[in-house]
């Protein structure tokens, strides 16, 4: 009865890969189940990043290691799996973030993960911190993307997550400010840090979905600095 029922389903509403939005004729069932989401054409254009860079002017880094200064900026490093101008990648992240396709968690965190191995990244003696959002956004979209992909991470890389932010004011969706600085005044005092005690003295990965101006990482980092954190290492699917 379950195999009729998905046969019926299949030939009713054919998978369709989400980078091109054609049917997946082949037999999915033979990929990994968290690459099913795509054929093999949009997989094959889905290019993995080979080193950390600056956030601010995106110069890479050798060796994993700040050696930019930029006034106003706390110091931190970027981590990006890829480029969000990327078509496909563009399609995953909305789907991912705004048309509640939660099981795209999976498949996004093992692009993080293959960027950090090809860095060489030791993450041992790092803790993960998500992004957070506020409790009315999250409770209108049921999840938070950013603490999906920590969960995922926390367990492949077996560190330990921590819910050190919370967003203290509600802010405007960052998308809807066109100017840097309207993303940073968006942003502005929007965080603070809980367990306080497990977040001084220690080195975070702070994981969210998308580094675009920098805003709201560059705040995260900025209180968690406030707090006592040492080195800070951001991790997202892709970087604009």
């Amino acid at each position: 009865m379950i195999n009729a029922k998905k046969i019926i389903l299949d030939v009713l509403f054919p998978p369709v890969c989400l980078g091109c939005f054609k049917n997946l004729e082949e037999k999915i069932e033979e990929k990994p189940k968290e690459k099913q989401c795509l054929c093999d054409a949009c997989l094959k254009l889905i290019v993995i990043n080979s080193a950390f860079s600056c956030p601010v002017c995106r110069l890479r880094l050798a060796d994993n290691k700040v050696i930019c200064r930029h006034e106003g900026v706390p110091r931190y490093i970027l981590g990006a799996a890829a480029n969000y101008d990327n078509p496909v990648i563009n399609s995953l992240i909305h789907y991912f973030k705004y048309e509640n396709f939660q099981n795209l968690a999976p498949f996004l965190s093992e692009l993080i993960l293959e960027f950090l191995g090809r860095t060489g990244f030791d993450t041992s003696g790092f803790i993960l911190v998500p992004i957070p959002l506020h409790t009315s956004r999250e409770r209108q979209r049921g999840y938070n993307q950013s603490k999906l992909l920590a969960e995922i991470l926390s367990e492949k890389l077996k560190i330990n997550l921590v819910d050190g932010l919370k967003r203290i004011k509600k802010t405007n969706p960052q998308v809807q400010a066109k100017k840097s600085g309207d993303r940073e005044k968006n942003v502005k005092d929007c965080f603070e840090v809980i367990n306080a005690n497990q977040i001084k003295g220690k080195n975070i990965l702070l994981v969210d979905d998308v580094f675009t101006s920098g805003a709201t990482i560059n705040e995260a980092v900025k209180v968690l600095r406030s707090a006592g954190a040492r080195k800070i290492a951001a991790l997202v699917i892709a970087k604009a």
